[in-house]
């Protein structure tokens, strides 16, 4: 865990108009905000100077911990990505790592039906939940039912692009990805 703080912040357009003046706030341990406000007044610009992709005017940003930040092209997703590529996208990398991993494993049990097939499959799964990934499924379902009103289970395969953008953007930016595992919950 970690925390944010960010102290007298100011950040002016090219044009020289102020955008932010002296933005100051703390997100403690644990927490999770949200920042919420009309269109063009710096939400963006606020957070790509807390990611570090934006250099303030003035003040200063202080961090420690992770950070992760959701990129705003998320919801503008129009390829075939299912709400799960959407969520596995901007998960944790283990569980990305992880996901990607069974999804393989899966596979190759769905080619050849082996031993050494099953085996590796029996592995995925350890190794899914030793990432987190069952916890993450469990989250997952929270943010789809809130994102769109359908529990995982049944949203994991709807194509992102059936989706509204702040739809598929509040789905993917409610938390890391996940899979529902037929029969494998621990």
């Amino acid at each position: 865990m970690g925390h944010l703080d960010v102290n007298g912040v100011s950040y002016y357009l090219p044009d020289g108009r102020p955008l932010l003046d002296g933005v100051s706030l703390r997100v403690g341990e644990g927490a999770k905000v949200a920042l919420i406000g009309p269109n063009g007044t710096g939400k963006t610009s606020l957070s790509r100077i807390i990611s570090g992709d934006l250099t303030a005017a003035e003040g200063a940003v202080t961090r420690s911990g992770g950070l992760g930040v959701m990129r705003q092209f998320i919801g503008s997703l129009r390829d075939d990505s299912s709400v799960r590529d959407l969520l596995v996208s901007v998960a944790p990398p283990a569980i990305r790592a992880a996901a990607a991993a069974l999804d393989e494993a899966e596979t190759a049990m769905m080619e050849v039906d082996d031993e050494p097939a099953q085996m590796a499959y029996a592995q995925s799964l350890v190794d899914w939940a030793d990432a987190g990934g069952y916890e993450h499924e469990t989250f997952w379902d929270v943010c789809t039912v809130a994102a769109i009103g359908i529990p995982f289970e049944q949203a994991q395969w709807r194509s992102v692009s059936t989706l509204s953008g702040g739809r598929a953007e509040a789905a993917g930016a409610r938390g890391p990805a996940t899979r529902a595992r037929r029969g494998a919950h621990a």
